[in-house]
């Protein structure tokens, strides 16, 4: 079974273009400090002037959590985004 984190949060529709270039750059730092390349999605609809954006990493390792939340608190990104930022880990299911 592979573990994947998937981490969503908001960012407003206005700073969104301005945003994009940081989070590129973020998710290259994530991936040089723990080998995790990671994707960058977003949802297609805006809702109350707010854009739904989720960082997806496949296959992470058990301190990966960790690692990201630490990353994080040095990003500076805090600024872009609208809340909380979320995490949910999903694991495979095996195939019958």
């Amino acid at each position: 079974m592979s573990d994947h984190l998937y981490v969503y949060f908001k960012v407003p529709d206005d700073r969104a273009a301005e945003a994009l270039p940081h989070w590129h750059r973020w998710m290259e730092t994530v991936a040089e400090a723990t080998g995790v390349g990671g994707t960058l999605m977003r949802r297609p609809e805006t809702r109350a002037g707010l854009q739904t954006w989720m960082e997806c990493y496949a296959d992470v390792p058990p301190a990966f959590d960790a690692a990201l939340d630490g990353l994080w608190r040095q990003s500076g990104l805090t600024q872009w985004i609208s809340g909380e930022r979320m995490s949910e880990r999903f694991v495979d299911l095996d195939v019958l």
